[in-house]
């Protein structure tokens, strides 16, 4: 039997999946504008992220021409550390993801991130997010206690589901 969490995956999946090409675009466009635009992105000099239902790559390359520092987490067992972005020092994951191939010992602390933009599946309009399942996010927002964000595309959109003492909201979404 399937639980609510894999169902609203699999649905919203198959709507992203039949996103028409050029409206997807549109729309990533107008969350990376956005974004851009907003006061946590101006303020923070240092951003994290990873691979999403959105391209991230623009905020990537954004982030990297106005000299800011990214970050980009690999899974270590249960929990994510953080990297510098580095094209060259990638390697796709288990979870079939980029990810950076650097040694541990150049991993960052999470407190020295600024603005963490955070991945979902799907979202609720009071900010809390459906991912697939390993709660990696859910532990880092558990801890981490500056900004976050998420960019939503209009199909990631749900009106609720049945929340887990481990689900954690994003401070910040943009729609």
């Amino acid at each position: 039997m399937l639980s609510e969490k894999q169902e609203i995956r699999t649905y919203i999946l198959e709507n992203l999946n039949s996103y028409k090409p050029d409206d997807k675009l549109k729309h990533e466009t107008r969350l990376y504008t956005q974004l851009f635009n907003c006061q946590l992105w101006q303020d923070a000099s240092t951003v994290a992220g990873m691979e999403n239902e959105l391209n991230t790559q623009p905020i990537i390359d954004m982030a990297i021409n106005v000299g800011k520092k990214v970050f980009i987490p690999r899974v270590s067992k249960k929990d994510l550390l953080w990297f510098d972005y580095s094209k060259n020092r990638l390697s796709k994951s288990n979870f079939g993801i980029l990810e950076p191939n650097q040694e541990v010992n150049f991993a960052h602390n999470l407190n020295e991130i600024d603005l963490m933009i955070v991945p979902g599946v799907a979202f609720t309009p009071d900010n809390y997010r459906v991912r697939y399942g390993a709660g990696f996010f859910d532990r880092v927002l558990s801890e981490y206690s500056k900004d976050t964000i998420s960019l939503v595309l209009p199909p990631q959109l749900i009106d609720n589901f049945s929340r887990k003492q481990w689900d954690m909201p994003v401070k910040n979404m943009l729609t």
